[in-house]
């Protein structure tokens, strides 16, 4: 049962949904969140283990400066170190405010940005907000039936978090414990990833989607492939199911900026129907998602508001 949609304070919006489940594996390095809506996945998060969450906003000192490409490194109060972007003025030892605006990855240090904070009377290296975890994220996003990991540590966070904040019922939240099958072998952890990141989606139609992620914007391509029908009204079949599945992509790959869909051509009255069906399913985003318009030649023109990494960011 559909809940009224809300808006987080991060400009996402969403719609709360009923019957919805989260498990929470370890990777490598990282914590993987990945929810289940009737056992269709729906959506993954990704969280660096040990790292201060994005959002988190601290006292900072000025450990290095590179007046060459006005950048600054900045020592951070866990004593790890974060990139700074137009450094000014800045000093080496001097003291700054900074909020992390992007975790880690592939290498790069966390990023962070100065803040209009008064910390004349703040110690060095102190935390002045910090920032939420990202189960803290999908627990506001979604309301879950079910919580799984295999996580001890991790177990334990969201036990606590959701015991002081009153968010969820204790009941639901399990310690998966088999040492037979892992968490991870049982839901697919890596099939999952490596189905998400590839650039070819297949719909059951027998049609697929070319998805090519650039700096500059993303180019979805539908291409009918074994479903050769050759008749309007089927184009119009093939586009609406390309649709629904390159949004729920969309939100899973956690595609951002300009994106442009090249849909089957088709006649007038048929592309203004795919034009309102988009517009419905652009309310399925988490992340605030514009459909602009459907061009002459079929293509669609869509923004969506960036809001962290792509998972190819992370994983290419």
């Amino acid at each position: 049962m559909s809940k009224p949609k809300e808006k987080n304070s991060d400009g996402r919006i969403f719609s709360k949904t009923e019957g919805i489940e989260l498990v929470a594996v370890k990777k490598e390095n990282k914590y993987i969140y990945l929810v289940f809506e009737n056992k269709n996945l729906i959506d993954i998060e990704t969280e660096n283990i040990g790292e201060l969450p994005v959002g988190t906003k601290c006292v900072g000192k000025v450990d290095s400066v590179s007046k060459n490409i006005n950048s600054a490194y900045i020592l951070l109060p866990d004593k790890t170190k974060a990139y700074l972007k137009n450094a000014g003025n800045l000093k080496c030892e001097q003291n700054v405010a900074v909020e992390i605006i992007r975790a880690s990855s592939k290498g790069k240090l966390p990023s962070v940005k100065l803040i209009d904070e008064d910390i004349t009377h703040k110690t060095d290296l102190s935390f002045i907000e910090k920032g939420r975890r990202t189960y803290e994220n999908l627990i506001h996003l979604y309301s879950f039936d079910k919580i799984l990991t295999d996580q001890d540590d991790l177990y334990e966070d969201i036990t606590t978090y959701c015991k002081a904040q009153n968010v969820l019922d204790l009941s639901l939240v399990h310690k998966y414990n088999d040492n037979m099958v892992s968490l991870s072998v049982l839901y697919s952890v890596s099939a999952r990833l490596e189905e998400v990141t590839s650039k070819l989606v297949w719909l059951k139609s027998g049609a697929n989607i070319l998805i090519e992620e650039t700096n500059a914007f993303t180019v979805i391509d539908i291409n009918s492939a074994k479903n050769e029908k050759g008749k309007d009204n089927s184009y119009l079949e093939i586009n609406k199911e390309a649709a629904k599945e390159i949004f729920r992509q969309m939100n899973l790959r956690n595609i951002s900026g300009i994106i442009l869909i090249d849909f089957i051509n088709m006649d007038v009255d048929n592309t203004k129907e795919l034009l309102a069906e988009l517009k419905e399913l652009s309310k399925t985003q988490k992340n605030y998602t514009k459909v602009v318009d459907i061009t002459p030649l079929g293509i669609a023109e869509i923004t969506r508001k960036k809001v962290g990494p792509t998972l190819s960011d992370i994983y290419k």
